[in-house]
This record gives structure tokens, C-alpha cells and sequence, in this order.
């Protein structure tokens, strides 16, 4: 709730200045999503950065047990909100 409040006053504090937002790593899992167009709006599109776990990987500098569980945690998360998104508004995915 913290954080769909702070993305929502900072919204609204620019929404004369922009043509849009881009926001990173938000929502996290379904009721995120679901929450956020509850209270704010549908996105008119999103964008869905697609790379390999290994891609994903050589970014980290935690060791390789902790790296594939938070990458496992990341696609399983992230599975639901794609379909999610396919069904609802315009994904772009981005190889």
C-alpha cells in the first residue's frame, strides 16, 4: 500500500508536466497490478524486459545459489502478470 501511495502522489504531482510514466519494477505479483489500476488506472501499455537466466545471472554479484532462487522467484512472479497483461492492455516484450 506504501509504495502504490508514493507512485500515485508523484503521479499527480507531474500529471501536467508529461505525456506519461515509466515505472521499474512495479507491480510485482498479480494483486499489484490489479491494486494499482483499482486505484490509479490502466496502463496503456507495458513493457515486459524478456532475458535468459543466465543474462539475468552475470548481473548479480550475490553467489549462484542465491542468484537462481531470486531468478526462480522472478519468472514464476512475473509469469502471471505477462498473461495478465496479454489479456488486458498492450505488452511489448523486449528480447
Amino acid at each position: 500500500g506504501i509504495v502504490l501511495e508514493l507512485l500515485k502522489e508523484a503521479m499527480v504531482s507531474k500529471l501536467g508536466d508529461t505525456k506519461g510514466f515509466l515505472i521499474d519494477g512495479y507491480p510485482q505479483e498479480l494483486k499489484d497490478a490489479e491494486e494499482f489500476e483499482s486505484k490509479i488506472g490502466e496502463p496503456k501499455l507495458v513493457l515486459c524486459l524478456d532475458c535468459s537466466a543466465e543474462t539475468m545471472s552475470s548481473q548479480s554479484s550475490e553467489s549462484t545459489e542465491t542468484t537462481e532462487d531470486r531468478i526462480e522467484s522472478s519468472y514464476q512472479a512475473s509469469n502471471p502478470l505477462t498473461a495478465y497483461y496479454e489479456s488486458r492492455t498492450q505488452l511489448c516484450k523486449v528480447n
